[in-house]
């Protein structure tokens, strides 16, 4: 399953009027909390993995000034990009990243995980370009459900859903400390509240999920166990 994300659908024109530009939860919102626990120094490299059409790069380089750059497997976002002409972004899986060991100050994952097939590999290579101290701020779905925190949970498209305690050990394991598991599903029901009230009835709005070669095309529905939007910021020692 390749690394397209929910954010890289998403900044369409048809949903720009109703989301702002990124069919992302809490949107930039998460995006500027989550960077503001990290000790970034000026001109910081940050790499966003899984960028879509550049739309968070865009942010850090005009807002905060970071050396930002983006990759995503998705070819077509990249060139569809209206950014694409002046921003630093490239074609890249996120388990084979094209970026120096130890060269990042950051990683930047958003809406990206939960949709890559071997989240082991991609998570270790999160670890391997960051410097040490450097930061890994991640924002995504997650289940929920506290019955059995070790399960992992599978759509009817076959994407996965993690638990808490499953995404806490992916990062742990990899060799970061946690600094931070934030929950802020609200923002998953403000935006699902948004694009249903802006569809013409609940399956529009869940046909939005069907990314083109996520592995959730052609799927009606997406059925989640007790879908949960979360953000985690971890550091490498």
């Amino acid at each position: 399953m390749p690394i397209q994300a929910l954010s890289a659908l998403h900044e369409s024109a048809s949903l720009s009027g109703v989301t702002g530009a990124l069919l992302r939860p809490g949107g930039f919102l998460l995006t500027e909390r989550g960077i503001s626990h990290c000790r970034f120094s000026p001109e910081a490299l940050i790499v966003d993995v899984g960028c879509g059409t550049g739309a968070s790069v865009d942010y850090l380089r005009q807002q905060h000034h970071f050396r930002a750059v983006g990759f995503d497997l998705s070819e077509d976002l990249l060139w569809r990009s209206s950014r694409a002409g002046y921003l630093p972004l490239a074609q890249a899986n996120a388990t084979d990243l094209p970026v120096v060991t130890g060269a990042c100050d950051g990683i930047l994952c958003e809406c990206v995980l939960s949709l890559v097939s071997e989240p082991q590999r991609a998570v270790s290579e999160f670890f391997r370009v960051l410097r040490s101290g450097g930061y890994l701020v991640m924002s995504d779905l997650y289940d929920r459900c506290q019955e059995n925190s070790q399960r992992t949970h599978f759509t009817e498209c076959g994407s996965p859903l993690r638990t808490r305690a499953v995404l806490e050990s992916l990062v742990l394991d990899a060799g970061f400390d946690l600094l931070v598991w934030e929950d802020h599903t609200r923002y998953l029901r403000e935006l699902a509240a948004q694009l249903v009230l802006s569809q013409d009835s609940p399956a529009d709005f869940c046909a939005l999920f069907a990314v083109s070669g996520s592995g959730c095309s052609g799927s009606s529905s997406v059925a989640f166990p007790r879908p949960g939007y979360f953000l985690m910021v971890a550091q490498k020692k």
